[in-house]
């Protein structure tokens, strides 16, 4: 529903409850539906403009700025991390530990339209099986192209799971809203 067809219901509910009595309640409940959806709609947008400014933020970093920026979630969770981002990191930008687990990650910071391929992911996960990694992670300020989420979905497991973060989800993530570890939710 637009908020030009709310407005034009709040009118409307506006003008019955002047009209008879027994139309009140019913304009009153109308009016005041037409109030909460006028609500809901307001802060979908302003989570929507949020998200929106949170990334645009994270695009605008350094993509090292950007992996210790991953970096610091992780740490914020409670893992112990390792940032090997640099030039023959052999494609893991971050180690995270806690306990048994073991995470590697690869940082790719992006503009909106550029995607995740799947040679990247096939790069990541065999540089983590390599590291003796539980788990491989890419976090990714771009998209996922479908190719390399088909070829994600289709891998077993073992030895290592793979899981992909995209710029639309990092706002929960940078809020402290979301965890950003596999298996953590």
């Amino acid at each position: 529903m637009t908020r030009w067809m709310v407005a034009v219901i709040m009118v409307i509910a506006l003008v019955a409850l002047a009209g008879r009595d027994e139309t009140r309640p019913i304009a009153a409940a109308i009016l005041a539906l037409a109030g909460a959806a006028s609500l809901a709609w307001f802060a979908a947008a302003l989570r929507r403009r949020a998200r929106q400014r949170t990334l645009d933020r994270l695009r605008a970093m350094t993509p090292a700025a950007f992996e210790r920026t991953v970096a610091a979630w992780f740490a914020r969770e409670g893992w112990l991390v390792e940032h090997r981002g640099r030039s023959g990191d052999h494609g893991i930008d971050v180690l995270a530990f806690r306990g048994r687990e073991t995470v590697a990650v690869q940082c790719k910071r992006y503009a909106g339209a550029a995607s995740v391929t799947p040679a990247q992911l096939r790069e990541l996960y065999g540089a983590a099986v390599a590291a003796g990694a539980t788990g491989a992670l890419m976090v990714t300020t771009g998209r996922v192209s479908r190719a390399a989420a088909a070829w994600a979905a289709n891998l077993p497991g073992t030895p290592a799971q793979l899981d992909v973060i995209a710029g639309d989800q990092l706002e929960a993530i940078a809020a402290g809203r979301r965890r950003i570890a596999a298996g953590d939710d």
